[in-house]
């Protein structure tokens, strides 16, 4: 009977402690478009000095912000974005879908915000998707942490 409370009791804690982890992980909350998907920032060609494209990862207290920017050619609509969760890999998606393109570049931004709470240890990918390429560019892909 000791064995058998035992066992019960392991088993109860490993399910617990896995149910614990799978509760800390992030949340999406929205995603803040910035940059030339504004449409007020497009400009011409001529004399534009690029920025870097840029990553930023931001773990604060209850929050984790990844910033995306890149340099692109000009569209007249702003890109579409998604969040999704696929085997444990926080799945961060950019779309290139609809609009027209204008004979310029531009620096876009994405603001990726999340909630969290614990630690945190979550593997993250980027994609672009482009309609001229059958498969997304990975933008950037990793393991989030603390």
């Amino acid at each position: 009977m000791k064995r058998v409370l035992i066992c019960a009791l392991i088993c109860g804690m490993m399910i617990a402690g896995c149910a614990s982890e799978k509760g800390e992980s992030l949340q999406y909350v929205k995603t803040e478009l910035g940059g030339c998907n504004l449409g007020s920032n497009l400009k011409s060609d001529v004399g534009l000095e690029e920025k870097s494209d840029t990553l930023i990862i931001t773990v604060k207290k209850e929050s984790v912000c990844i910033f995306v920017g890149f340099n692109y050619t000009c569209k007249t609509v702003p890109y579409e974005t998604r969040c999704e969760t696929i085997d444990d890999i926080v799945v961060m998606s950019i779309s290139n879908i609809g609009g027209g393109y204008l004979r310029c570049k531009c620096y876009y931004t994405f603001e990726f915000n999340f909630k969290r709470q614990g630690t945190v240890h979550q593997k993250y990918k980027i994609l672009l998707y482009n309609p001229q390429n059958e498969d997304p560019i990975i933008i950037s892909e990793g393991i989030i942490t603390n």
